[in-house]
């Protein structure tokens, strides 16, 4: 199957063997980069986030691969009717010259798609990326493929999307297929449109990439005889995961400041504010403490923020606030001061919670779900 799929963002089988230790192992063409996965891990660290229009760029030339996959006809020009079911960043890789592939068909379903789930065997994919009737072991098309790649470009643009493309991604997501987008095609004409990429988005995107996460692109040596990266899987299994593992599994949708850029003029701008304002503060109350230094440096109020921590029985439960998903449980998240519609539960049980909190200042509200009920 793997064979038969043909288009430049999709990593292609250049050869096929049998092993005695293995088995059947098809040998797949290199990319000389990193997962989409690795390169947002690396990011954080240096405090960046993928830019909006990039990511945006990343979701539409994934899902043009997913449309040729969609579409692809076997050899006696059947269709293949073929579902990856496992589209997620570790899945997407970004190479050193800002290409973008697909990866990993190894749990795809070609005329299978419309199988359901066998009875006590968790549905194929990654939880948290996967469409509500995927996780249910329903019957799945495109439209869960679809789903996937909407959480995928969310979480690859972090919170900060503006309001066009965060009306791509709530119709990527929406819970019934029927009302998501009906091919690939489509989501990646709107991602086009509601986000239009640089002029040289390969170019731009390369660019970023050894600015923010040079470190993805360092050329580990191996031994002779070895391939340099998992390009050698076992037919009917998914490639091995990228195996650079940098700190804990981040939340679905971190929200992740934007880079800090600190030049002389900025530095000595602030030292000599501080110098001014440090007298005046030594005779304010020090019970608003680092808030009313943060105020007096930068001239503002600084906002009012408070902490929902949120857990369930069991966990992994998936957290909705103001309509959006945040993550899964156990979750903490800052939030602004005042009112939230919460909304918790788990698409495999279909049980579900409701409840609107009330965030205050600097105080943490716990939220405790049990939808074992």
């Amino acid at each position: 199957m793997v064979g038969l799929l043909h288009h430049p963002g999709i990593v292609v089988a250049i050869d096929y063997l049998e092993t005695e230790e293995h088995g059947p192992i098809f040998v797949l063409e290199f990319v000389d980069g990193a997962s989409l996965r690795t390169v947002l891990k690396l990011a954080r660290r240096h405090r960046a986030v993928l830019p909006e229009n990039l990511a945006a760029h990343v979701g539409a030339q994934v899902a043009r691969a997913l449309h040729a996959a969609h579409t692809a006809v076997g050899r006696e020009g059947e269709p293949l009717r073929l579902v990856h079911r496992d589209v997620a960043p570790d899945n997407v890789l970004l190479s050193r010259s800002g290409a973008v592939y697909l990866g990993d068909f190894g749990v795809a379903r070609a005329e299978g798609n419309t199988e359901t789930t066998e009875p006590g065997v968790a549905p194929k994919g990654k939880r948290g990326y996967m469409a509500p009737e995927q996780a249910l072991g329903r019957e799945v098309g495109p439209q869960a493929d679809i789903f996937s790649l909407g959480r995928l470009v969310a979480e690859a643009a972090d919170l900060g999307t503006g309001a066009e493309l965060r009306a791509v991604l709530d119709k990527a997501t929406a819970e019934d297929p029927l009302d998501r987008y009906a091919t690939a095609s489509q989501l990646a004409a709107a991602l086009h449109a509601a986000c239009p990429p640089p002029a040289d988005p390969d170019g731009a995107l390369a660019r970023w990439l050894q600015e923010y996460a040079p470190e993805a692109l360092v050329t580990q040596k191996t031994s002779p005889g070895l391939s340099t990266r998992a390009d050698l899987v076992p037919a009917g299994r998914p490639a091995a995961e990228d195996s650079t593992r940098i700190g804990p599994e981040p939340q679905l949708f971190p929200s992740v400041p934007p880079p800090v850029r600190k030049t002389v003029k900025l530095v000595a701008a602030g030292a000599a504010l501080l110098v001014i304002a440090l007298p005046l503060l030594l005779l304010r109350s020090a019970s608003r403490g680092e808030t009313l230094l943060s105020a007096a440096i930068i001239g503002t109020p600084a906002p009012a923020h408070g902490e929902l921590r949120v857990t369930s029985r069991p966990v992994e439960a998936e957290v909705y606030v103001d309509g959006r998903l945040r993550g899964m449980t156990p979750f903490l998240l800052e939030l602004p001061v005042g009112r939230h519609a919460v909304r918790i539960g788990s698409p495999r049980m279909e049980h579900w919670r409701a409840s609107e909190v009330t965030i205050r200042d600097h105080t943490e509200h716990r939220l405790e779900v049990d939808l074992s009920e």
